[in-house]
């Protein structure tokens, strides 16, 4: 018979007699048989016999090892009774370890959109010793105090007792004072003082210890009364109610409470980490020793739900690598860093998989590196000097992810009632800058974007969506600037007949070949029709022997190639073309920019198009360099891709050094202000920032400062990202939107938020959440769309010869992989490489062992972040 037959024999049995049941409950023994728990008022006058006559008719067979049968006076003095379970889901290890986890049902803390009611409970576990568990919970709760939290630190490494010596305070224990003589207090169902048995360690912090006890020979006895198994097979567990008085009972409300747990597999470390742990930070050294049962423990963590029982919680893993031999060797260091990673991945690999797409776990945020220190290792408590925390403060991170922050715990009243109105109103410009609306209202001007203005400067070069059209557009659009354009994208052509497309381009290159003619002598008249066709009065008029054959002011493509053709038969073009540039230079009177864009996807892009714009650029720059230094007011300004840059030869090109941009974005403030910028042309928004501010910071939205920038960014998007190692989320946005050369697109930024903000407007239907704009989990929900976006971008309008690349990338599946994985494709992976699109993840540019997809086109290529060991 089973749990639910046994019961249901004894009701029948109880219903039979007319015998009410106020409480039945039936356990399955830790060993073999049963163990059964009957409360009933008919008992009241009846013999121990005829109430094991009227229950347990029927059921002889059984093998009874503990049974009371009860009347509720009896039960009052009877004691804790059993739980009624079958103990499949208890916390303990052999329960723990039989199952296995089902990645649809696990729901991480970091999973919710709202907090969990503090403290958040963190169990610092490692399977073998010497490898810095407890100093690592010292430093982590050394630098939260100092960070304004309060903090409390149970020593429950009871056979082993010591934690209160980190700080110096073993002295202060007392005989009787600790955690095992609270256990048994309460496992008596006694009250005790819990507030009597800490120890204040800091005068100036909120930092407590919870000391095991003092280890006298009356601690040996009384360890021996420590019974963790059978406090979870009864109704009164000492345990749980310890964590729920040190919540709530104390004169101080911990933030965080740090069990430091015994190693190895003990009955008490079970409980500590599949049943109170909000957080279980797991330390190992990767070593071949504990690969197997490390990742047995993170499986058992993976079948646990925590003690938060409504919400249905698994404990959230963490790791943390320790300690990392000292090397002076970089590929030491990471062949125990990737090792570890390799093996992290394994033991997540089903949850990876599931999760990927969302992008809610990475096992390389989740991993922390701690590298040998002699000081801290031979220390005999934690050292005060700040500079010895460093390696512990991504540990205290991954807490403070947890906690409310004071700009969270001030929120503006008015964003609750006009979120919906605001979510209305935003409008992020995902697309590129040639289609961003209200474009001057939210350009942003940076030092290289001041730089890129100056007339001294003619060339601008950067990747793909770094902003090099939207400094074309400020210098086209801005009314206080002179310019003309000479190229530029299809979107911005306007009414400018004499820009041309690649089908132009081919015909321009066929009469260049059929007349002697070069590029530069292109590029001369091409500046001249532009200056003739939009100079701001009369333009000044060439040679006459030039004007005879000029003809009139082409109005269509075709006709500019015509007007080509007839000018490229005269010999001497190049000399009367040069003349009249310099006159217009001469009439000019004050700096005037020839803008020139779209050079990348204006020639086409199969094999012999790309080759025709090497051509043509180089002829370009040729003509820069011979003629760009003798114009008065004439000032090229070329904005060109980076990777087409590169691979540019012709003369005197050190002609640039110290005379051109590369645009990158590696100062955050200034990348996210591209965003805040355009979230303050909503007016419901941007009200909502000044009711927040009370003038203390705003007063230019033209200027806005670092602090101002983050300041609303928090009001938008929320200040903590729960998943990964980053504790806020602008580091979260950064990284994700990282390519592999770790350079930022502030188009991928907008896009992202693009889509986050149509991600809110349809859960906040179904799931409203008053505390930010946009929620945290919108952005890793909307990651996907994002990397599909950059991916397309990259491969169809930018670089086709990857597209084999990308199909071996979908067939392999996984990120990192090994160099063996991709062969016969050696110039595209350095390509790859060039633009970003992997990076070098162990190994030698000269001798790669792995290549990694960075996050920004890993959901777009449909890999998964479980490498291969």
């Amino acid at each position: 018979m089973n749990h639910q037959d046994i019961k249901q024999h004894i009701l029948d049995n109880m219903s039979s007699a007319t015998l009410e049941v106020q409480d039945l409950r039936v356990q399955p023994d830790r060993f073999m048989g049963w163990r059964i728990a009957l409360i009933s008022p008919g008992f009241q006058g009846k013999s121990p016999a005829e109430r094991k006559h009227l229950a347990l008719k029927g059921l002889e067979d059984l093998t009874l090892q503990w049974w009371d049968l009860l009347t509720p006076e009896e039960q009052e003095w009877a004691g804790s009774l059993p739980l009624d379970s079958t103990l499949e889901d208890l916390p303990l290890w052999p329960e723990a370890l039989a199952k296995s986890p089902d990645p649809e049902a696990i729901v991480f803390p970091s999973d919710l959109d709202d907090d969990l009611e503090l403290p958040i409970v963190t169990t610092f576990y490692s399977l073998r010793g010497g490898v810095g568990r407890s100093t690592a919970l010292a430093y982590t709760a050394q630098i939260l105090a100092s960070r304004g939290r309060t903090v409390l630190c149970v020593d429950l490494d009871l056979e082993a007792p010591g934690l209160a010596a980190l700080w110096g305070k073993e002295d202060e224990i007392r005989d009787g004072q600790g955690l095992v003589s609270i256990l048994l207090s309460l496992d008596r169902g006694e009250n005790p003082n819990i507030q009597n048995h800490i120890i204040r360690v800091s005068e100036t912090e909120e930092i407590y210890c919870l000391p095991a006890g003092l280890p006298n020979a009356n601690y040996a006895r009384l360890l021996n009364f420590i019974d963790p198994g059978a406090w979870y097979r009864e109704d009164q567990n000492p345990l749980r109610q310890l964590i729920q008085s040190l919540s709530q009972n104390l004169t101080f409300k911990p933030d965080v409470i740090l069990l430091d747990a015994r190693t190895g597999i003990t009955p008490l470390n079970a409980p500590l980490l599949f049943d109170l742990a909000d957080l279980a930070i797991i330390v190992f050294f990767p070593h071949a020793q504990t690969r197997r049962g490390t990742g047995e423990l993170v499986r058992a963590l993976l079948s646990a739900k925590t003690r938060r029982t409504k919400l249905s919680l698994t404990p959230e893993p963490r790791f943390l690598v320790s300690p990392i031999p000292a090397s002076q060797a970089p590929e030491v260091v990471e062949r125990y860093q990737h090792r570890a990673i390799d093996w992290i991945e394994e033991w997540l690999s089903l949850l990876l998989e599931k999760r990927s797409k969302t992008d809610l776990i990475k096992a390389s945020d989740i991993t922390h590196f701690i590298p040998y220190r002699e000081a801290i290792a031979t220390s005999d408590k934690i050292m005060s000097n700040h500079d010895s925390w460093r390696d512990f403060e991504a540990i205290a991170e991954w807490l403070e992810r947890f906690l409310p922050t004071a700009s969270e715990e001030d929120i503006p009243s008015s964003l609750s009632s006009s979120k919906e109105q605001i979510l209305q109103e935003l409008r992020f410009s995902g697309g590129t800058a040639e289609y961003q609306d209200d474009f001057l209202e939210t350009f942003v001007q940076t030092d290289l974007v001041n730089k890129s203005l100056k007339q001294n400067i003619p060339l601008i070069i950067g990747r793909k969506g770094t902003g090099k059209t939207a400094i074309f557009r400020r210098l086209l659009e801005d009314p206080n600037v002179n310019s003309i354009v000479v190229l530029s994208p299809s979107p911005l052509k306007g009414n400018r007949p004499w820009i041309i497309s690649s089908v132009e381009f081919q015909a321009i290159n066929e009469l260049l070949e059929s007349s002697g003619k070069s590029w530069r002598d292109f590029w001369l008249l091409q500046i001249c029709l532009a200056c003739w066709s939009s100079w701001n009065g009369d333009p000044p008029k060439p040679d006459r022997s030039l004007s005879e054959i000029l003809g009139s002011k082409p109005t269509s493509e075709l006709e500019v190639v015509g007007w080509f053709r007839n000018l490229l038969k005269n010999s001497q073009i190049g000399l009367l073309s040069r003349d009249w540039l310099t006159r217009f230079d001469r009439a000019a009177q004050s700096p005037l920019f020839l803008l020139i864009d779209g050079l990348d996807t204006g020639f086409g892009n199969t094999p012999q198009d790309r080759d025709r714009r090497t051509k043509a650029i180089e002829g370009l720059f040729s003509l820069v360099t011979g003629i760009g230094d003798s114009l008065k007011f004439l000032r090229f300004k070329i904005l060109l891709r980076e990777d087409i840059w590169r691979t540019l030869k012709f003369d005197n090109k050190s002609h640039f050094y110290g005379r051109s941009v590369t645009l990158v974005w590696k100062d955050k403030a200034t990348f996210f202000k591209v965003l805040v910028k355009q979230a303050l042309k909503s007016q419901s928004f941007k009200q909502v920032v000044e009711s927040a501010d009370q003038g203390r910071i705003l007063n230019s939205y033209d200027h806005l400062s670092e602090l101002q920038v983050f300041a609303i960014w928090n009001l938008l998007v929320g200040e903590r990202m729960r998943g990964g190692k980053s504790a806020f989320t602008r580091n979260w946005v950064w990284k994700r939107l990282a390519d592999g050369s770790d350079n930022h697109s502030p188009r991928a930024l907008l896009q992202l938020f693009a889509e986050a903000r149509n991600w809110e407007q349809t859960e906040q239907k179904q799931n409203p959440y008053e505390k930010t704009i946009i929620r945290p989990r919108a952005l890793s929900s909307s990651l996907e769309k994002v990397s599909e976006q950059a991916l397309d971008a990259l491969i169809n309008e930018e670089f086709e010869e990857l597209k084999a690349l990308e199909s071996r990338l979908r067939d392999i599946g996984y990120s990192p992989f090994k160099a063996t994985d991709i062969t016969g494709l050696e110039d595209e992976l350095s390509l790859a490489i060039e633009v970003g699109l992997l990076s070098i993840y162990e190994g030698t540019a000269k001798e790669v062992e792995r290549y990694k997809v960075p996050d920004l086109y890993l959901s777009g290529i449909g890999m998964t972040r479980k490498g291969q060991a």
